[in-house]
């Protein structure tokens, strides 16, 4: 299925659903979010009961994408780490393509010397480590997308984002605007701030920020970025406002007229973030 305007979801199974894995989906359709990230974070591994139930949920009009393990580390010093993250995106094309989904969201991961040499350098061998994989592999329909990294350690600046986008035919960007906020230690301070962020990766590659995938949420950060993802309507803990802020994101998504998803990681709230977000953005819509 091809999205032909925005769809909102969520990451994993909110801890607010109380019945059986089966009937989640409806319950996720019956609150207008048609769209679920997959949480392989601890290993691809999903069962064949559960794989009939996404690929017959597709059919009733649910978008997946899966989120790959933690321990991928593909911009990693240790060679034995970077290779054995190689078999696993290996594996996960291959379950993608099993229940046919054609998103895998992954972390650029780090391990090189925090500076902006030690940077270039996994950056390059990212890249490189990403185009031998799609090199050597039937990709079917799967796309990969890296994700905005949470601390100012990780890998995955907005600009290492872009950059591996363009130099990786496959990789598409996961924006991930609570990490983007966190890491830039507070910068998504108003609409402008979030729609600068987009106007560039939009300008620098335009065919592929048609097909962005985001992560949208609120979050609690310090001068190393990340903290903890805010549960929907949390405030910080001076007790200010919870930013990025969703509605201003929202506005953005409207003006720009693009039809990316939009997956809530907030915490243990996700369906409401992710509810909020959608009936914002179709509130004036009939």
């Amino acid at each position: 299925m091809e999205e032909t305007k925005p769809i909102f979801g969520v990451a994993g199974t909110p801890t607010n659903f109380k019945g059986k894995f089966k009937d989640l989906f409806a319950w996720l359709r019956d609150m207008g979010l048609n769209a679920y990230e997959i949480q392989c974070v601890y290993g691809f591994k999903i069962s064949d009961v559960n794989k009939e139930i996404y690929k017959q949920e597709q059919q009733n009009g649910m978008f997946f994408s899966i989120h790959a393990p933690y321990y991928i580390n593909l911009g990693s010093k240790n060679t034995p780490s970077v290779e054995k993250s190689k078999e696993y995106m290996r594996q996960g094309i291959e379950l993608a393509k099993s229940i046919g989904v054609n998103r895998i969201i992954f972390h650029p991961g780090g391990g090189h010397d925090n500076t902006p040499e030690g940077r270039k350098i996994a950056i390059k061998q990212l890249i490189d480590a990403v185009n031998e994989i799609t090199l050597n592999t039937d990709m079917g329909d799967v796309r990969f997308y890296p994700e905005i990294g949470g601390k100012t350690a990780n890998l995955g600046s907005l600009d290492e984002i872009i950059e591996i986008c363009k130099q990786c035919k496959y990789c598409y960007p996961c924006i991930d605007i609570a990490h983007l906020h966190a890491r830039e230690v507070g910068s998504l301070v108003d609409k402008q701030a979030i729609r600068d962020r987009l106007d560039k990766i939009k300008a620098e590659i335009p065919e592929k920020f048609k097909h962005i995938h985001f992560h949208a949420y609120t979050i609690q950060y310090n001068d190393k970025g990340e903290m903890h993802h805010l549960v929907h309507g949390e405030n910080m803990k001076d007790g200010s406002v919870g930013k990025p802020n969703l509605e201003e994101f929202v506005e953005v998504l409207h003006e720009m007229d693009i039809q990316p998803w939009v997956i809530s990681e907030a915490s243990d709230s996700q369906e409401i973030g992710a509810k909020y977000m959608r009936d914002l953005y179709y509130k004036d819509i009939k």
